[in-house]
């Protein structure tokens, strides 16, 4: 997973059994991720790794993972392109990629940066930039510019009242796209 920060994701997936690879470019997020994991250190010794990297030094080093997920992250990124061809370089042959994101919307707008930073406290006040939101059919393009085809999208919608994430048709906030890698080409 990309943007591992405090490693819930990764640590959700090593309970159903998958081998994660957790990154962060924040060496302090790592540690947070870390520091929760060893609550239950016997749990996740064998199948749960982190480590404070960039995709572009995992990519270097010629990593590759059935299954790259990055949420949240393609939003905070200098360069979208170059962040999704590297993690896409990271995608075996056929492999999934998924990417969420905040959509480029009055609603988004609304909720993410009025609500969530400057009414509510959420977050940090400057945590997004609405410029750096992207809608589905950009995340498209990126993925298909990285070798990817984006095969199903579906929105992400919180309820406060059970403090609770589902999956919905409704896109206009935050979204996750579910990519495939092109497989190698086989000739006979």
């Amino acid at each position: 997973t990309e943007g591992g920060g405090g490693g819930i994701l990764a640590e959700s997936l090593a309970r159903l059994g998958a081998d994660v690879t957790a990154i962060d470019a924040g060496a302090a997020n790592i540690a947070i991720a870390k520091a929760h994991a060893a609550l239950d250190a016997e749990r996740f010794a064998k199948n749960l790794r982190y480590e404070a990297v960039t995709a572009e030094e995992l990519v270097e080093r010629g990593a590759s993972f059935d299954c790259v997920t990055s949420l949240e992250v393609i939003e905070h990124v200098t360069d979208p392109l170059e962040f999704t061809k590297s993690i896409a370089r990271l995608v075996k042959p056929d492999g999934a990629l998924f990417i969420s994101t905040l959509n480029r919307t009055a609603r988004s707008f609304a909720m993410a940066i009025v609500a969530a930073e400057r009414v509510f406290g959420i977050v940090p006040p400057g945590t997004h930039q609405f410029s750096k939101f992207l809608t589905p059919g950009e995340i498209a393009v990126l993925a298909k510019r990285g070798d990817c085809e984006m095969k199903e999208l579906a929105g992400m919608v919180f309820d406060p009242i059970r403090n609770k994430w589902s999956l919905s048709t409704d896109t206009q906030i935050n979204f996750i796209a579910y990519c495939v890698k092109k497989g190698v080409s086989r000739t006979n």
